[in-house]
Formats: structure tokens, sequence, C-alpha cells
């Protein structure tokens, strides 16, 4: 009997673990830029620009992690709180009349900045510092803001409120086959097994635009002449307009996001099946720090490390970074070929709001779980009570309301994620600031009267 020949059977090993790589991580990257784009109003054109310039971003960064980071095989994707923000921020400046094109050359800034800011905390050491700060309450209140903020602009995409001409009305068609589409892509992440689980988004996102093409909802993609290979630009919208506004945004959202970070490698360092040591979490913020700059440099979508990925190691059992690098390449040159983009940028928009609807949602529940690891006590309902309430309630205040104020604190009080956060940290470390320990004083019998409802 002929001997198998271990090279040959190894090399194809790899070969398969690199393609589910690229499948998982173009399912996690691929609807983040779409959507955006069209919520910027980008034409098809600069839509493949802006998902080309996210996929060279994210192959870029996933290489000088593996090999300079904390050396995981961790995507390096649209984070959700990035995509989050913009939206919010997409939408402010709709309100106020401003520039969309300009918010993309001041989002050039602002993750430039937010880049700075993970650089600093990796080389002075306060990473620590900031994992204290930011306590559950302040995360979780920060989680639930976001997504109450977010539901406006995702709702009225599943109803396809301005998809169609003819104003601002739900398009009952689109609406239906939206709403179908949510149910079947929950449908796959709850009872899917295996890789169909993994890949969930990805085989919704294509399900649902074929159906949404069967019913004539689907623009044919534009092939632009133009070169087959194109190197990535460096500001692409234009140079970096400095907005104060939007650099302390930025900077809070990547402050918020190192426990994302901490999270991604700790939980990668269980699927590894090792403890990662301090060094690692170091090295990771460090790139991460780097790879927002870049994105900030690509004009692209801020891009933080997935904690999903250490789902698909520990489901394949694949633990060798070497897949994971062809992986990264891969996407970075991908996204260097315009018609991928081009091809993509053609995905109706309800088909991504259905899909991240599906997928963000979660991002209420991160805020909850959050909150379930709080006593809940009279003092911890004051904390997140105030913060929530005051955050939401500027969501329905007219942007045109501040108009008398300095346009920086304007802009500041005119975003209700930024107040309801900066309360809740003034709350919890100022005016109801804890006791040795345990907690905000209170009447006998009334202490600890919430309970511990959990870890």
């Amino acid at each position: 009997m002929q001997e198998s020949n271990p090279g040959r059977t190894q090399g194809a090993a790899t070969v398969l673990a690199s393609l589910q790589w690229i499948a998982f991580t173009l399912a996690n990257v691929l609807t983040v830029p779409v959507v955006l784009g069209q919520a910027f109003g980008m034409s098809p054109q600069n839509t493949a620009t802006y998902l080309d310039q996210t996929l060279i971003a994210c192959g870029i960064i996933g290489i000088l992690q593996v090999l300079l980071g904390h050396k995981y095989p961790i995507i390096e994707g649209p984070a959700g709180t990035w995509w989050g923000v913009t939206v919010v921020l997409v939408q402010m400046t709709k309100e106020t009349g401003g520039s969309l094109p300009l918010l993309l050359r001041q989002l050039e800034w602002g993750l430039l900045a937010a880049g700075v800011v993970a650089i600093l905390l990796a080389v002075c050491g306060l990473l620590g510092w900031i994992r204290r700060l930011f306590t559950p309450i302040v995360t979780g209140t920060f989680m639930l803001l976001l997504s109450l903020q977010l539901s406006r602009s995702m709702v009225a995409g599943i109803l396809g409120i301005g998809s169609q001409p003819g104003g601002d009305v739900i398009d009952v068609k689109v609406a239906v086959l939206a709403i179908l589409l949510i149910a079947f892509t929950v449908w796959l992440m709850v009872k899917g097994r295996g890789l169909i689980k993994s890949l969930a988004v990805l085989i919704g996102l294509a399900v649902g635009w074929a159906v949404f093409a069967v019913f004539g909802l689907a623009p044919s993609p534009q092939s632009v002449p133009g070169p087959v290979v194109k190197l990535p630009a460096l500001f692409p919208w234009g140079p970096p307009d400095f907005h104060a506004g939007i650099v302390v945004t930025c900077a809070i959202t990547m402050l918020v996001l190192m426990s994302n970070l901490i999270t991604s490698v700790q939980v990668m360092g269980n699927a590894m099946k090792e403890q990662p040591e301090d060094a690692k979490f170091v090295r990771g913020t460090l790139m991460t720090g780097v790879g927002t700059a870049i994105s900030g440099a690509a004009g692209s979508v801020g891009l933080i490390p997935l904690s999903t990925a250490a789902s698909l190691v520990a489901l394949t059992g694949i633990r060798d970074r070497l897949p994971f690098l062809i992986s990264s390449i891969v996407i970075a040159v991908l996204g260097m070929v315009p018609s991928v983009g081009q091809l993509v940028a053609a995905m109706p928009a309800p088909v991504g709001y259905a899909v991240m609807f599906a997928i963000y949602g979660q991002l209420l529940g991160f805020g909850l779980q959050d909150f379930k690891r709080l006593a809940l006590n009279q003092r911890d309902v004051f904390v997140v009570g105030i913060a929530v309430l005051s955050g939401v309630g500027i969501f329905f205040v007219p942007s045109t309301a501040w108009r008398t104020l300095p346009p920086m604190l304007a802009y500041l009080l005119d975003n209700g994620l930024i107040v309801g956060v900066a309360l809740v940290v003034i709350l919890e470390y100022l005016v109801f600031r804890k006791r040795d320990g345990a907690g905000l004083a209170e009447p006998e019998s009334d202490a600890g009267a919430g309970g511990d409802v959990g870890a």
C-alpha cells in the first residue's frame, strides 16, 4: 500500500482552514461598510471604495496583530460600537443640516485621534486603569444608549422608508421581506450547527440579496471602467478635518472598546487552551491603536478585535496562525480589486439593515448583561436611571434647540450618548461615589434591597 504524503495532507488542511477564515472574515466585514455607505448617501462607486478600503485595513491589521500584536488569530472587523457611533453622527449631521462628505473627513481625524488614545494607553501602562474606570454600570449604560439611538435608523431601513421615490413612507413589500430575513438570520444563529452557525451572517446576506433580486428590489451591480487592481488610497475622502466634538466622541468610544479588546484576547486564549499573559494585552492594544489610525488614514470604518473569532477556533479546533495569516493577506488583496467592492455595493440597503438588526440587537443584550452584574440597589438605580433618562430624553430634543450655545458645547449636548456616558461617570465616581467599596451609604432598611441578581 502506498503511503500518504504528510506534507500534501498538511497543505490541503491549511488551504481549507484558510478558506474558512476568509469566509468567516467576509461574513463579519461586508455588511457594515455597505450599510454605512448608503447611510452617507454615497454613490455605488464610492460605497465600493469605502468597502475596499475597509477590507484592506482589516487585512493589514490582522497581519500586524498575528505577527506583532497579541499573536492570536482574531479578526479585526467593524465593531458594532463603531458602526453605531458612526450612524449616530450621520443622524446628527443630517438633523443639523451639516455636510456628510465633510463628516467623512472629520471621522478620518477622529479615528486617528482614537488610535493615538489606544497607543498611549499601551505605552503608558494605563490599560488597567481604564479597565477599572469602565465598570459594568458605565459600559452597560453606553451599550443601552447606543442600541436605543441606533433603533431609529435600523427600523427605518428595515421598513424601507425612503428606499423608493415618493417620500418617507413604508414600503410594505420591502418591510415584509426584511422582517422574514431577520427571522431567518436569527434562526440560523440560534438553531444552526457547525459552520452553518458561524457563517449565519454571510448566508443571511446571500439569501436576502437573492430574494430581493427575485422581487425586483435589488439594483444591478455597476461596473465602472478602471484597473483590475487598485492600490489603497490615503485619505480617499479628502484631507482630515478637525472637529473637536467628533474627536471627543471617537476617543470615548475607543476607551469603551478597550473592554471589548480585553475580552476578545481572553476568550481567544481560552479557545487556544492557554492563559494570555499581560504582554499580549499590551501588544494587542498597541496594534489596535495602530490599526485604528490606519482605518482613519484609509477613510474606512473603525475596526476592533472581534471575540466571535474564538467561536471558529473552538468549533474547528484549528489553532495554527498560518491559515489566519493567509486569510488576512487574501482579504487585503481583495480590497485592491475594485470589482469586488462594486459587486457588494449593489446589495440592497434593507438586506444590510435586516442582517445588522439580527446581529446588533445583541448590543442591548450586552448592556443588560452588564446591569445584571450590579446589585441594583438604590444607588445603582439612581446612577443608571438618571443617566439613561437624560441620554434618551436628548434623543428627542431638536438639534436646533442648542443653536444659541457655543458650537462645541452645542454638539456635545446634542449627543445623548455622550451626555449619558458623561453623567454615569460623574454619578458613579463623584456624586454617588462608593465608600470603601461598600457602595453609597443608604438607610438601613433599604441597604442592599436590590440584592445580587447574578454575576
